[in-house]
């Protein structure tokens, strides 16, 4: 019994992405059908339409074999090893790092940030975590 509610629920995924696929091949969107159908599943899931409870299991099977899901793309990299080592191949690998570090810096002092705000609100009305 189990095994087909995790069925199931990968299939509601599934489903979801074959929707967003749908609407970018018809609406010839710019943007892949897979994050249309993340979006769509974001929206379901606030809304309340969809359950987060009625999904967990499923996700939790997909997080799961999640790594496994990267080795068909690090083998294509591999593919092109010869261009990557060119030139070019590590001028682009060189923008790659700069602007993963440039992301993760910023994101970490976006965070930070937000982090030191909610705190100076929550002091500033008098709500504490520990109370």
């Amino acid at each position: 019994m189990r095994g087909m509610k995790l069925l199931i629920q990968v299939a509601v995924f599934y489903f979801i992405y074959k929707i967003g696929v749908v609407l970018q091949s018809t609406l010839e969107v710019p943007v892949p059908g897979s994050i249309i159908g993340m979006v769509l599943l974001l929206v379901l899931l606030l809304t309340g339409l969809v359950k987060e409870r009625y999904l967990q299991g499923g996700a939790n099977l997909l997080l799961v074999y999640l790594p496994l899901f990267f080795v068909p793309a690090t083998v294509g990299v591999m593919n092109h090893f010869g261009f990557l080592s060119k030139t070019e191949g590590l001028i682009m690998l060189l923008a790659l790092l700069i602007g993963t570090i440039m992301v993760l810096v910023s994101s970490g002092l976006v965070a930070q940030k937000t982090a030191a705000s909610v705190d100076n609100k929550a002091e500033a009305t008098g709500v504490m975590d520990d109370e």
